[in-house]
């Protein structure tokens, strides 16, 4: 069950609109998971929670922790997993980074769906500080062992600086991740050498939601040739080359 909003400014309003939910590729891959293991997520980026509460809806043993920095939408998550009495559900009112127990300016927006703490290109709503924390910070009161863990990054153009904050769950780990791109993630340069690098030493791949092998120039170059209005390309998945979790994405079974 979830609350769906009447105004067109929060992102569960779609629910109402198409009477559906979106992101069905990914739904489909979170079903192949869920035949053979239990899956622990990393939810950054949360919102009402629409992948907390699908996660959680698939097998009482899941376990979530979800990120939403957005003091309102935060309540309104917490009120979705009341609704369904998740008890395997943690949410948490901070940002995703690279560092923890810092203080940052979180820009709120009018559109649910686009508040930032990298920029404020949209009809701002409110200036608030938010603490950060890092998922690797989370590995001694979470243990992840014996799930597949799943990372979602939804965060505006932080998605880098919460990879460099998860590299120990990567590292032992090896999960999936759910990363939208968009031109904020790249604005700044250094952000795209990260990246090339990371997919480097740890070995991991890009491909999109139909299964196709991306190289980080197709991302860039989808990127620059977007219409001037649009800023993401939508959710891309970086998996581990040989890992298990690249042997269940491909064979789509």
């Amino acid at each position: 069950y979830i609350f769906a909003s009447a105004s067109k400014q929060k992102m569960s309003h779609s629910l109402l609109r198409k009477c559906d939910f979106e992101d069905t590729q990914e739904i489909k891959l979170i079903d192949l998971i869920s035949k053979n293991f239990l899956i622990y997520l990393f939810d950054c980026g949360s919102n009402f929670g629409f992948y907390s509460l699908y996660i959680a809806s698939k097998n009482k043993d899941n376990k979530v922790v979800a990120f939403e920095a957005s003091p309102s939408t935060f309540l309104e998550m917490q009120e979705n997993i009341e609704l369904n009495n998740f008890v395997s559900i943690k949410i948490n009112n901070l940002a995703v980074s690279n560092n923890e127990n810092l203080k940052l300016t979180f820009n709120e927006s009018e559109n649910d769906w686009e508040s930032s703490q990298v920029h404020n290109n949209f009809e701002l709503s409110a200036e608030f500080n938010i603490k950060t924390v890092t998922i690797d910070s989370l590995l001694k009161e979470y243990p992840l062992d014996n799930y597949l863990v799943i990372i979602k990054l939804d965060i505006e153009g932080n998605e880098v600086n919460a990879i460099k904050g998860a590299l120990k769950v990567v590292n032992k780990f090896d999960p999936l991740i759910i990363i939208e791109f968009s031109k904020y993630m790249f604005e700044n340069l250094d952000n795209i050498d990260y990246f090339k690098n990371f997919l480097v030493e740890y070995n991991y791949s890009i491909y999109d939601t139909n299964l196709n092998k991306k190289s980080l120039d197709d991302i860039l170059d989808m990127l620059k040739n977007l219409k001037k209005r649009y800023k993401t390309i939508g959710n891309f998945y970086l998996l581990k080359n040989f890992s298990k979790n690249l042997k269940i994405f491909l064979s789509n079974e």
